[in-house]
C-alpha cells in the first residue's frame, strides 16, 4: 500500500501509549495510527492497514449527517453506534485480521483495515 500521510483524509497524529484490549470505541487511551475523515457520505480512503494493537479514529466532517459505524469480520461484529456531526470515535484492532467498516446508514459507505 502507498504512503498513506500522502493521501486525503488520513492525519497521522503521534502514537499514545494504552492498554490494548477488545474492539472498542472512545478509548480513553490507545496506539492510534491515524484519523480517517467521513465526509460527503464516505470514508476518505477505501482501505488502511496498520499493526495489530493499533486503532485508528473515525471524524465524522458532516455538517448534518449522523453516521453509525460497525464492523463484520470472521466472527467479529461490533458496533460502534451513532457518530454526530463533529464527533470522533476511535477504534481499536488488538488482533491481525480483515475486517470491513460500515455505515448502517449510509450503507455505501465501506472502509476495508488489514491489520498485520
Amino acid at each position: 500500500m502507498s504512503d498513506l500521510s500522502k493521501r486525503r483524509g488520513w492525519l497521522f497524529v503521534l502514537p499514545l501509549t494504552g492498554c490494548l484490549g477488545c474492539l472498542q470505541a472512545d478509548a480513553e487511551t490507545s496506539n492510534i495510527a491515524g484519523i480517517v475523515i467521513q465526509k460527503a457520505r464516505r470514508f476518505g480512503f477505501q482501505a488502511v492497514s496498520l499493526q495489530a494493537g493499533g486503532s485508528i479514529v473515525l471524524s465524522n466532517e458532516e455538517a448534518t449527517a449522523v453516521h453509525h459505524a460497525y464492523i463484520e469480520a470472521d466472527g467479529v461484529r461490533r458496533d460502534f453506534g451513532d457518530q454526530a456531526p463533529g464527533s470522533r470515535t476511535t477504534m481499536m484492532f488488538p488482533q491481525r485480521g480483515d475486517f470491513i467498516v460500515l455505515c448502517g446508514v449510509h450503507p455505501k459507505m465501506k472502509l476495508a483495515v488489514h491489520v498485520e
